[in-house]
């Protein structure tokens, strides 16, 4: 029996106080038959130490009043028997009931001081237990919130296989009430039920099983695929006495593994197939999948540490990628093999795994091709190099020669130009009219060598990064109606009208005179080009940071394959126009030399047979070192 159930205790009590009063009563008893029938002829007092001791150790200083009573009694039956007359014997019997008093308050005191200890220590062992039993019911009200409120599969299963308990995550997961599984067998949820004998059979041999994989089936009848983990449950004498076991549906899981193991299968299909060599090493260095090209060089050494296969190495190269790849990185390096003497341009990456393992991809692409056409590369280009410098040399002196050669040509010109206007100004009216027509056609003719020669100037310099610039603050309009007020002549003398939209424009900075050659040259090109009696369409407008410049004819039109032409030097369309309207062929890439070297952009749009639209846009401000003049390429 329990001797701390209540109950017991209170027989317990019982018991003692019936031993207590037997125990007086018989000295009692004892005391008035030795007194009044023997005649105090027996010693017989020690046994009044029986009671005294008994209630000492029962009830401690309670004892004196036991000693009290036995000793009492003692005193008065003796002094009855002496004739109601203090004697010696009476004398005796008082000492006695001193001693009885005595014993019962030692012992009492004794007994209740160990009674003390005993009871701080049982109240100490009692507090412990308290607060153990307080923490054990804690821990088990979080551990049972916790079995309530996972999601994951919870059940105790003993070792008949009979479900013992069934969390709200294993109704939510099979569809079963805790109710209507508690107290039946488990086989009924697999879908082999014979696993549920084998899975017991594991976790008693192995005390634990993880992720274990199988199949159970809900109440609706869907089969689902589970991962288990499961554990024994021991009394406390360490004897089994069932199963506690976590499932997790993992159903999406296989599936999705399922899909990758399919898409990892398509990817070694398409490593198969690929004309570069791939092969995947698990991080401990082991081949795990080899494409036909390494094999053909390599052999078929899956499952080999990939230092040996390739390197015939016991231990990793001291160039190798491995532990950088592993780490998460990505790298691309040469290897020469040897043994093959190829040279192979490596990409390798790191490979997540189904499981959650890393694995290294790496893709071999054989350059020794490219690199031996490297070198003959380099060599050849060694060899080009003198022959580029000498090409650049030849531009140098064209250049140079094209410049000398403009200036040679001038210097007869500028003389001979004069002559021939002061031999007209001075000759007017002495010639005759054929005369005076014939001086006209050598200074138009000596006009047009002039600007020739300003061409070929411009372009060389244009060629050579040396166009001659000189930046300020200028007006676009303005520039735009000299140049109308310029070609007016010549446009009247085709009929020719030109039409100006000019928007309302900021100030810009840019160079007046080059912008005036620009526009001057595509104003000509327009009227030049033009049909008789047509108009010619000139427009400015700001576009964002930009100023813009279009004029539009509706004359013979460009095709598709001669735009590409138009800004290239000394290139015509047809060389029959330029001679029947005149020109160089140098105009517009004058102008787009100056137009870049504003950092702008010049273009055309045009349709053959329907006319053509040029414009050329620059910036509104211009950072440049040197405001007023400067050389920019």
């Amino acid at each position: 029996m329990d001797n701390r159930h209540p109950f017991a205790c209170i027989e317990r009590e019982k018991m003692k106080s019936l031993i207590l009063l037997s125990a007086i009563l018989a000295c009692v008893i004892l005391d008035v038959y030795v007194t009044f029938i023997m005649g105090k002829e027996i010693v017989y007092t020690h046994f009044f130490y029986i009671p005294v001791i008994l209630a000492g150790v029962w009830y401690y200083m309670k004892a004196v009043y036991v000693a009290i009573f036995l000793g009492a009694f003692h005193v008065l039956t003796t002094f009855i028997f002496m004739d109601f007359s203090f004697s010696l014997i009476t004398l005796e019997a008082v000492q006695r009931a001193v001693v009885f008093l005595a014993v019962a308050y030692l012992v009492g005191f004794a007994s209740g001081e160990h009674a003390k200890s005993l009871l701080l220590e049982e109240k100490r062992r009692v507090e412990e237990i308290r607060k153990s039993e307080e923490k054990l019911r804690e821990t088990r009200d979080y551990l049972n919130n916790i079995i309530e409120s996972s999601t994951d599969t919870i059940t105790v299963v003993d070792m008949m296989g009979i479900v013992r308990d069934w969390n709200k995550g294993a109704e939510g997961v099979m569809g079963y009430r805790a109710d209507e599984v508690v107290g039946t067998s488990n086989k009924k949820f697999f879908a082999n039920p014979e696993e549920a004998d084998r899975i017991m059979e594991l976790v008693e041999r192995e005390g634990e099983i993880k992720d274990y994989r199988t199949t159970v089936v809900r109440r609706d009848g869907r089969g689902i695929q589970i991962t288990m983990s499961a554990a024994v449950l021991k009394d406390k004498q360490g004897v089994p006495i069932g199963t506690v076991r976590v499932s997790r549906d993992i159903t999406k899981e296989v599936v999705f593994e399922e899909r990758i193991k399919a898409e990892r299968d398509n990817l070694n299909l398409i490593f198969e197939s690929m004309p570069d060599g791939v092969y995947v090493v698990s991080e401990d260095y082991k081949v795990e999948f080899m494409n036909k090209v390494l094999r053909n060089e390599f052999g078929n050494p899956v499952g080999r540490i990939c230092h040996n296969v390739f390197h015939d190495r016991e231990e990793p190269c001291p160039l190798c990628k491995h532990l950088e790849v592993m780490k998460g990185k990505t790298v691309r390096w040469e290897w020469h093999s040897r043994s093959l003497g190829k040279t192979y341009d490596l990409i390798e990456t790191p490979l997540k795994n189904i499981d959650g393992t890393i694995s290294k991809l790496t893709i071999f692409r054989d350059v020794t091709d490219r690199k031996k056409a490297d070198e003959e590369i380099r060599k050849l280009n060694k060899k080009l190099e003198l022959k580029v410098m000498d090409l650049e040399e030849v531009t140098r002196m064209k250049t140079e020669f094209l410049s000398l050669t403009s200036h040679e040509l001038r210097t007869p010109l500028t003389p001979i130009k004069a002559q021939l206007e002061m031999l007209h100004d001075g000759y007017m009216g002495i010639m005759n009219e054929k005369q005076e027509n014939s001086i006209e056609v050598i200074l138009r003719n000596l006009k047009r060598l002039d600007t020739l020669i300003n061409d070929i100037l411009d372009i060389s310099r244009i060629e050579a990064g040396r166009i001659r610039m000189s930046f300020d603050y200028m007006c676009l309009n303005d520039a735009v109606r000299e140049v109308i007020n310029m070609q007016e002549p010549f446009a009247k003398g085709k009929g020719i009208t030109i039409t100006a939209k000019l928007a309302q424009l900021p100030p810009i900075i840019g160079d007046a005179e080059r912008l005036r050659q620009v526009i001057s040259n595509l104003v000509n090109n327009a009227i030049k080009f033009s049909k008789k009696s047509a108009t010619v369409v000139v427009q400015t407008r700001r576009v964002g940071e930009n100023v813009m410049f279009r004029i539009t004819d509706y004359g013979i039109g460009i095709s598709k394959d001669d735009r590409e032409k138009l800004f290239k030097p000394f290139s015509q369309i047809d060389t029959s126009m330029g001679r029947e309207h005149g020109g160089s062929g140098l105009g517009l890439a004058i102008a787009k030399g100056i137009i870049q070297a504003c950092n702008g952009k010049i273009w055309v749009e045009s349709e053959l047979g329907k006319g053509s639209t040029f414009f050329f846009s620059i910036p509104i401000t211009q950072k440049i070192t040197e405001k007023d003049v400067s050389y920019i390429g």
